[in-house]
């Protein structure tokens, strides 16, 4: 791993230039924060490192002691995202959203909502290996990212995603070729992600713990049990799962229609078959539609036609003569 700096404090004066070199490389690092009471112990060698995977940024450091703060002020316009720091050892202390967690609680993983105030003190015997991954790039709304960095402690996969983390350090120093960093910074962006969708919907398991087409697999679900729902629309679809509407989008990229012409065409089914139901025949096709949110009868009509080459009062006819039909049969040859 490339190590941008490394200090080993002397004298007095060499301590205070590595302090300060110390500081103007972690707010270089992290610019919507201050860094304060950074302390190098004299004797013991400091380093900041820095490696890229492709789409993601590892960050290690060691041996440094320091207090780092972040305000609404400067947090003002940094993108939606997160940092999420790994510290198998040492003392440390995290407080934000009026939460306090750290090594006193027997936390490895902290996570921190980039864009709200927070508080930390991580003493120079706590190693930290660190990764910002943007809302973007986790395919997470603003709303469910936050919700999920509070509540990261409940999530089952905190010691895998540790696990995983940790290992990058070793492990990245034999991957030279940079698709396979890439491939590896990829998977990272995805068991992180899973991590925080475990955290905020424990209960459901779903979006990228399985990968996209488990995550579809659940789109679909919910789309087919609230077809009758006004309401549904890709902005909710997303938030009831974690993610953002870019992501959900993505999710039908390789298919051959939109999200919201697929959820048309399962409106449009279930129009048909309630008009070829003999139980529903004294309702008008009108209300039919209605009840499955097409409001207006002639863009209904037209949708309808467009898709099964027919008018609904020619089809329902049709399917209430064959439904006849059948009875007959059936009638006579009892």
């Amino acid at each position: 791993m490339p190590v941008i700096a490394s200090w080993t404090p002397g004298d007095a004066r060499a301590a205070r230039d590595a302090r300060d070199q110390a500081v103007a490389t972690l707010s270089a690092l992290a610019p919507m924060t201050r860094i304060g009471a950074l302390r190098l112990p004299r004797g013991r060698t400091a380093a900041i490192a820095r490696h890229d995977l492709g789409p993601v940024a590892l960050v290690h450091l060691a041996g440094l002691a320091y207090d780092q703060v972040a305000t609404p002020r400067t947090t003002d316009g940094v993108p939606a995202g997160i940092s999420l720091a790994v510290r198998p050892t040492g003392t440390w202390y995290l407080t934000q959203a009026g939460t306090t967690r750290g090594s006193a609680t027997h936390d490895v993983v902290g996570v921190v909502d980039v864009t709200r105030a927070m508080s930390l003190r991580t003493g120079a015997d706590t190693p930290l290996s660190q990764l910002f991954l943007s809302a973007d790039q986790l395919g997470m709304g603003v709303d469910a990212l936050r919700t999920a960095a509070a509540l990261v402690d409940r999530s089952p996969l905190r010691a895998l995603v540790a696990q995983h983390v940790l290992h990058l350090l070793p492990a990245e120093a034999d991957v030279a070729d940079a698709r396979a960093r890439r491939s590896v910074g990829l998977a990272t962006i995805e068991l992180v992600r899973a991590m925080l969708i475990g955290a905020a919907h424990p209960e459901q398991q779903v979006g990228g713990a399985l990968g996209a087409e488990h995550l579809r697999a659940c789109v679909e679900r919910y789309v087919r049990r609230r077809l009758r729902d006004p309401g549904l629309s890709p902005a909710t679809i997303a938030a009831a799962h974690a993610v953002s509407r870019r992501h959900l989008y993505d999710l039908w990229r390789d298919r051959p229609t939109t999200l919201a012409r697929w959820i048309t065409l399962r409106r449009l089914e279930a129009v048909r078959e309630d008009l070829a139901d003999p139980r529903l025949a004294h309702r008008s096709i009108a209300r039919i539609a209605h009840g499955w949110c097409f409001t207006d009868p002639t863009v209904f009509a037209r949708r309808f036609r467009a898709e099964y080459g027919t008018t609904p009062r020619e089809w329902r006819r049709l399917a209430h003569d064959r439904s006849s039909q059948g009875v007959v049969n059936g009638a006579a040859g009892g």
